[in-house]
């Protein structure tokens, strides 16, 4: 538990070597979360896996969903604290805080400045713009190493215990919670099935192509900052994970 607190702890990963570098990222890549589901939801063409079933199992057991989501993210936290307590940092509890207020303020500037009645060209835009870049997202937080949440975090857990490739494990993981969500009669669209196929796929794909050279650029402009002049941010090495 220790451990896991002082991974949390913003002051100690900025005097880090990139700590300011890879707290930024993290920092934009859950904005940019906020932003996918946002889109994706807009689209109306269902949610994502994980949220599916929870709608799912909250509409049958009478729970708002809110609260529901919240008691499985805590569940799955304590597993994966269990488990791998490495993928715990203050990255997990910014996704799990930030991603939901995030979507909420973009849906509501949707609401006021974006047609309610979608053509079904505008909804599938809208749909692989969402799950693209959602992956994006993704991909750039995980590599940060500032933690992830409960639920990605179940397939870094099949990665290292059964050797299955986070791209494969992802795909487990959300046509499971897909399976699920049908069996119980929720939210499923032509989106959450997309999501569940090809997610994993395409976080691997930005990992390589994208999230790497991000992560190694060279943001000079950094260094007029009189906090973090006195770092080296152009030798940040990606984790070696890449599919």
């Amino acid at each position: 538990m220790t451990q896991i607190l002082k991974s949390m702890n913003p002051i100690s990963i900025i005097s880090q070597k990139n700590g300011t570098k890879r707290m930024t990222i993290m920092i934009m890549s859950i904005i940019l979360m906020g932003f996918s589901v946002s889109i994706f939801s807009y689209s109306g063409m269902g949610v994502d896996p994980f949220t599916a079933l929870n709608m799912s199992v909250s509409a049958k057991l009478g729970i708002g969903f809110g609260f529901f989501q919240m008691c499985v993210n805590g569940l799955v936290l304590i597993l994966v604290a269990v488990l791998a307590k490495k993928l715990i940092s203050v990255g997990t509890v910014v996704n799990m805080v930030g991603v939901g207020y995030v979507c909420e303020f973009f849906t509501n500037i949707y609401e006021e400045i974006l047609p309610q009645e979608k053509t079904l060209a505008l909804r599938l835009i809208c749909m692989a713009v969402g799950v693209f870049l959602l992956s994006l997202s993704a991909s750039l937080y995980f590599n940060c190493n500032l933690g992830v949440s409960p639920y990605d975090a179940l397939g870094f857990v099949m990665e290292d215990n059964i050797k299955l490739k986070y791209k494969w494990s992802r795909v487990v993981t959300d046509l499971a919670c897909t399976l699920g969500a049908f069996l119980l009669g929720g939210p499923i669209g032509i989106g959450t099935v997309v999501t569940a196929f090809f997610m994993g796929p395409v976080i691997s794909f930005c990992d390589g192509n994208i999230s790497k050279h991000v992560l190694n650029a060279k943001y000079k402009f950094l260094r007029h900052f009189t906090v973090i002049r006195y770092y080296d941010y152009t030798k940040f090495q990606l984790p070696n994970r890449v599919a």
